[in-house]
């Protein structure tokens, strides 16, 4: 058997005539006994496909499907208490440990990216962001552990991103998840590559 190929891919490949000069006109007639594409109807053109189909299997041409297209991150939908769903405000919603969560959130509030070793720069917006997620904290502990997620010293952010992408990959699956997750190189911003457009704050 020859090498797989779209069967509809061939058909166009076909129709494509002149293209060298970036002209797109249908080839001479024969192939489809005279007519032009214009002047048939639905019926016709299937017919034609079908024929061209058949017409290629017995010349050895495997039909391959093309794949689904690919599904797009569904929107996030984020209240005042920081409760996040998916989908829509009604959604299922994304439950997160609290310090994890706080990252998540941070991230979605800068779809620009930071650099890891700039985290300092914004620890009084992860302590406002955490006091929200987790209000029965104290602020002692809170400021503890916001200073250490923030710390150079510490592994604290880098464990955070790796448990919220994770924890992602388990509640929404790959490759869907990788929308949401913290991503990129060392010694370049990390972020998160969802549009913003697809985040509502409600």
């Amino acid at each position: 058997m020859k090498n797989g190929i779209g069967i509809e891919a061939l058909v166009a490949w076909h129709l494509l005539q002149g293209w060298q000069n970036g002209i797109l006109q249908e080839p001479a007639s024969g192939y489809n006994r005279g007519l032009s594409l214009d002047g048939l109807n639905a019926e016709e053109l299937l017919a034609l496909l079908a024929g061209v189909r058949t017409k290629l299997k017995e010349l050895g041409y495997t039909e391959q499907p093309l794949p689904p297209p690919a599904r797009k991150p569904d929107n996030l939908y984020i209240n005042k208490d920081y409760s996040i769903r998916l989908g829509s405000a009604a959604g299922p919603e994304i439950k997160l440990r609290p310090l994890v969560k706080t990252v998540f959130i941070f991230f979605l509030k800068h779809p620009e990216g930071i650099l890891f070793k700039e985290r300092a720069e914004y620890e009084s917006e992860m302590s406002r962001i955490y006091e929200i997620v987790a209000p029965n904290v104290s602020r002692e502990e809170r400021a503890e552990r916001i200073r250490r997620l923030v710390s150079p010293e510490d592994n604290s952010f880098s464990e955070k991103c790796s448990v919220l992408n994770s924890t992602l990959d388990r509640l929404i699956k790959p490759p869907l998840s990788d929308g949401y997750k913290v991503q990129g190189a060392n010694g370049l911003p990390r972020r998160i590559p969802l549009a913003p457009v697809t985040v509502s704050w409600v």
